[in-house]
C-alpha cells in the first residue's frame, strides 16, 4: 500500500508541477481561416491563426512562418488562454475587415508583439482590442484606424493590467477615449499616441478611469472635447514624457517632462519608416530627441528597460537616460529613408 501511495503521490506532484508539461509553439503558415495545426511543427500547410489559437494552451507561443510574415489576416480572434503572439521580424497585419473587433482577450498572461491591429469596429467599445481581465503586454505594435461606436476604439480595458511598450496608437476614433478607454490598470512606456479622436467627449488620446502610469512617451496631436490628449483624474508620471495638451490629464510634471510642447512629427500620420510595423517619425529638431528614458523602472510599476525602438533599431542611449521620447528613436533618422 505504501508503494501504491508513493506512486500516486509522484503522479500528483508531476501533475501539479509547473514544469510537468512543456509549452508548445504553433507556427501559422496560412493567412486563411479554419485549417489544422500540429504543435511544434513549422510545416503544416493549413495552420491558420484561428486554428493555432484554438489549439494553444496557457503559456504557448504563436509564431508566423517567414513566408507569410508581412501579410494581412482577417478578422476577429478570441483569446481564452495566456498566449504570446509574435508577428516576427517582418510583422503581421491583423485586420478587422470592418466586421468587428480584432482581439477579445479574457484572462491569463498575454503578450502581443510585432503586430499591426487595424480596421476593427467595436459595437459599443473596443475596435482593436478588448481586454476583459488579462495581464496584457503590447510590445512593438501599431494599433491604428480602428473605430468604436462609444468608447476605446484602439483598445477597451475593462479589467486586468495592460502594459504598452515601444508601441504606437494612431488614428483611432470613438466618442470617448479614442486611443484607449481604460477602467483597469494601464501602464504606457516608450510609446507614441497621436491622431486619435474622441468625437463627442473627452480623451482623444486616452481616457483612464483606473490607475494610470506614463513614462517616456509622446501623447500629442489627438483630438477631443476639453481633454484632447489625456482624460484622467489620477495620472502617475515617471517623467520624460511629452504631452501636447494637459487639460484634465491629472498630470503633475516631474523630471524630464515636457508639457504643452509640440513633438514635431514629420507628418501627422503613419508611414513605413523601417521595421515590421508603421510608425510616426519625428523631425530632426524634435524636443523628443535625447529627452527620453529607456532605463525602465524598478518598482511601482515595474517597467523593463528598452534597448531598441519599435522598429528594432538600437536606441540612442540603449537601456539608459537620453534616448528619444516615444516609440520612434532619433538614432535611426540617419538610416537612409528614415530607417529603410
Amino acid at each position: 500500500m505504501k508503494r501504491i501511495a508513493s506512486c500516486w503521490a509522484a503522479l500528483l506532484l508531476c501533475a501539479a508541477s509547473p514544469f510537468a508539461l512543456a509549452a508548445n509553439t504553433w507556427t501559422v503558415t496560412s493567412t486563411g481561416s479554419g485549417g489544422a495545426c500540429t504543435a511544434n511543427s513549422t510545416t503544416d500547410p493549413s495552420c491558420t491563426l484561428d486554428a493555432a489559437i484554438a489549439d494553444a494552451a496557457d503559456g504557448d507561443t504563436v509564431l508566423f512562418a517567414p513566408a507569410i510574415q508581412g501579410s494581412t489576416i482577417c478578422c476577429s480572434f478570441g483569446l481564452t488562454a495566456g498566449l504570446t503572439i509574435d508577428g516576427g521580424s517582418k510583422g503581421m497585419i491583423l485586420d478587422g475587415g470592418g466586421f468587428g473587433g480584432v482581439f477579445y482577450i479574457n484572462s491569463g498572461n498575454v503578450v502581443l508583439s510585432h503586430l499591426t491591429i487595424q480596421h476593427g469596429i467595436g459595437n459599443n467599445s473596443g475596435g482593436g482590442i478588448v481586454n476583459y481581465g488579462a495581464n496584457l503586454v503590447i510590445d512593438s505594435c501599431t494599433i491604428a484606424n480602428n473605430t468604436a461606436t462609444v468608447a476605446g476604439a484602439g483598445m477597451y480595458l475593462s479589467g486586468g493590467t495592460t502594459t504598452i511598450i515601444n508601441s504606437t496608437f494612431a488614428d483611432n476614433t470613438s466618442v470617448v477615449g479614442g486611443g484607449i478607454y481604460a477602467l483597469g490598470a494601464l501602464v504606457i512606456a516608450n510609446s507614441t499616441f497621436t491622431g486619435n479622436t474622441a468625437s463627442g467627449g473627452y480623451g482623444g488620446g486616452l481616457y483612464a478611469g483606473g490607475s494610470f502610469t506614463l513614462f517616456s512617451s509622446v501623447i500629442a496631436g489627438n483630438t477631443g472635447f476639453g481633454a484632447p490628449d489625456i482624460d484622467s483624474s489620477a495620472t502617475t508620471t515617471l517623467g520624460y514624457n511629452i504631452v501636447g495638451n494637459t487639460t484634465s490629464s491629472g498630470l503633475t510634471a516631474t523630471t524630464g517632462d515636457q508639457f504643452g510642447v509640440d513633438p514635431l512629427f514629420v507628418a501627422a500620420s503613419l508611414a513605413n519608416n523601417g521595421g515590421p510595423t508603421q510608425t510616426v517619425a519625428l523631425q530632426s529638431q524634435s524636443p523628443a530627441r535625447s529627452g527620453g528614458n529607456c532605463a525602465g523602472n524598478a518598482s511601482g510599476p515595474a517597467i523593463s528597460a528598452v534597448t531598441v525602438d519599435q522598429r528594432g533599431y538600437t536606441r540612442t542611449s540603449p537601456g539608459a537616460i537620453g534616448c528619444t521620447v516615444g516609440a520612434f528613436d532619433m538614432t535611426s533618422i540617419f538610416h537612409d529613408g528614415f530607417g529603410n
